[in-house]
């Protein structure tokens, strides 16, 4: 499988365990054996055993479904941890690309010998207990993102693999991760790999579920319409992306498809019975919550209406491609968006770091034009024998429009070019100066008139000197300025 089929596995089980399919153990657990919920402090020694009159045994009465259900219900309520329901729970729910194919060294999916598995799921869920409220933010996989502990422009699914993935401290560098992108404070993790996802909705007897989109993956037909989905159909839905839209896309049929699910369960009170669905999927699921803490969550969630309570978020932004930061492309968030997203939701005034903005990347993405076209500067002079790439060497040999030409001029309009397009930061700054410094963003403005009267002049310069696509290095100059050469006949710039 492709790394996308973690989506529905992460976002499927991580909900499912979030909001009531480890309820099934509280109730597996009293049931069976309820001095199990409490942990002796002393060991003790063992009772010498007392003779005792067995009396006859008395027939137990049969409870009707209604009555086992109140049962069930009530033992759930009293395995709940109550300091638990208080104020707000943030949960980060993650799914990481592993799979017994990314594992074997043999397969042409294999990650590397450390395993560091990225994680192409990440989620919020942020239970506030006193309102009733309940919010599952998603997080973009490819969102450009400063992760812990690490320098540099990264997509946020690095961080889970920059801390080691599930084996090392990959849930502690994607909580920070996310909390320094966020501003909040995040206690609990909730994840699951690859694997289960098919198991899990078969164990619960399927889905039903509108489906709003035709799918056709690996030979397998979806259909449209409204329909009972099994675990591989679930998966094909949640999973499929290339020609089907974006990864928002994706995630709002994630979304759906997960509120569908929590809908169905609690409507056929499956949040207090689910045992065969949380043995399906027990093995593969990683989380701090105590089975108490997740009991909690399930108690919660019999009582809170879907249509007026559970509300979905994911994060604003536009997919920015060639971006200077490696060439890599990213998903940039709109950081003013993202501001007012936490304030409503969590109350926080959040200082976004500005470099991660869309705005702000858009910028750095034209000074980088702008720095093509000196360079192509650059080279245009040096087919003269000028070097234009030193300033302190420009100025002591005075190459100015009025001793060099048109020359001097492409050497001149270069230079201001590299200036508004280059960030010039002040010596001796603490790391809190610099960090300042830093959010502001360059010229926007100075940048375009720079690169504009440099192309000009460096077309200028060509048509001077005879010079055409036929007598110049193609990759060594802008595309945009090459294209507008002539092919050896005639010059024709701007028209």
């Amino acid at each position: 499988m492709k790394k996308n089929v973690i989506i529905i596995v992460a976002s499927l089980a991580a909900l499912i365990l979030a909001v009531g399919i480890w309820a099934a153990v509280s109730y597996h657990r009293i049931v069976e054996n309820p001095a199990s919920v409490f942990e002796p402090s002393v060991a003790m020694a063992t009772p010498t055993p007392t003779p005792v009159v067995t009396a006859e045994p008395t027939a137990k009465p049969t409870l009707s479904p209604e009555e086992l259900q109140a049962q069930a219900e009530q033992e759930l309520k009293d395995t709940a941890d109550p300091g638990f329901m208080k104020n707000r729970v943030n949960i980060l729910l993650l799914g990481w690309d592993q799979s017994p194919e990314r594992e074997d060294e043999d397969s042409s999916l294999y990650r590397d010998e450390d395993n560091n598995f990225r994680s192409d799921v990440m989620m919020i869920l942020s239970v506030d207990f006193e309102n009733k409220d309940v919010r599952l933010i998603s997080i973009p996989r490819d969102t450009m993102a400063n992760v812990y502990n690490t320098t540099g422009h990264w997509k946020i699914n690095a961080a889970f693999a920059k801390g080691g993935s599930v084996e090392g401290e990959g849930f502690d560098y994607a909580i920070k991760t996310v909390e320094n992108l966020m501003g909040i404070s995040i206690s609990y993790y909730a994840g699951v790999d690859m694997t289960g996802v098919k198991a899990v909705v078969d164990a619960m007897g399927g889905v039903d579920y509108n489906v709003d989109l035709r799918i056709v993956l690996n030979g397998r037909v979806l259909e449209t319409g409204y329909q009972h989905m099994n675990g591989q159909q679930v998966l094909d839905y949640c999973r499929a992306r290339k020609g089907y839209g974006t990864d928002i896309n994706r995630a709002d049929r994630q979304q759906r498809m997960l509120f569908s699910i929590f809908e169905q369960l609690q409507s056929r009170k499956q949040l207090v019975n689910v045992p065969k669905i949380f043995l399906s999927v027990k093995d593969y699921v990683h989380t701090n919550l105590s089975v108490e803490q997740i009991a909690a969550l399930a108690v919660f969630g019999m009582d809170i209406d879907p249509q007026t309570q559970l509300f979905r978020h994911t994060l604003k932004g536009k997919y920015m491609s060639n971006t200077p930061y490696s060439g890599a492309a990213f998903y940039v968030l709109d950081t003013k968006a993202l501001k007012d997203l936490v304030k409503e939701i969590f109350g926080v005034t959040l200082k976004p770091d500005y470099r991660f903005d869309y705005r702000y990347v858009e910028v750095d993405i034209a000074a980088a034009d702008a720095l093509e076209y000196v360079a192509g500067a650059e080279y245009l002079c040096g087919l003269f024998g000028v070097d234009i790439t030193n300033p302190d060497y420009l100025q002591a040999q005075a190459y100015t429009p009025e001793t060099y030409g048109i020359i001097g001029q492409v050497a001149a309009y270069a230079q201001t070019a590299r200036n508004v397009a280059t960030r010039h930061m002040p010596k001796n700054l603490t790391d809190k100066e610099k960090y300042e410094f830093l959010q502001q963003p360059l010229d926007e403005d100075a940048i375009a008139t720079a690169q504009e009267v440099l192309m000009q002049n460096m077309y200028a310069l060509c048509a001077s000197y005879g010079l055409n696509k036929t007598n110049v290095e193609k990759k060594l100059l802008p595309k945009e300025f090459y294209d507008i050469l002539s092919d050896g006949s005639t010059y024709n710039y701007g028209g």
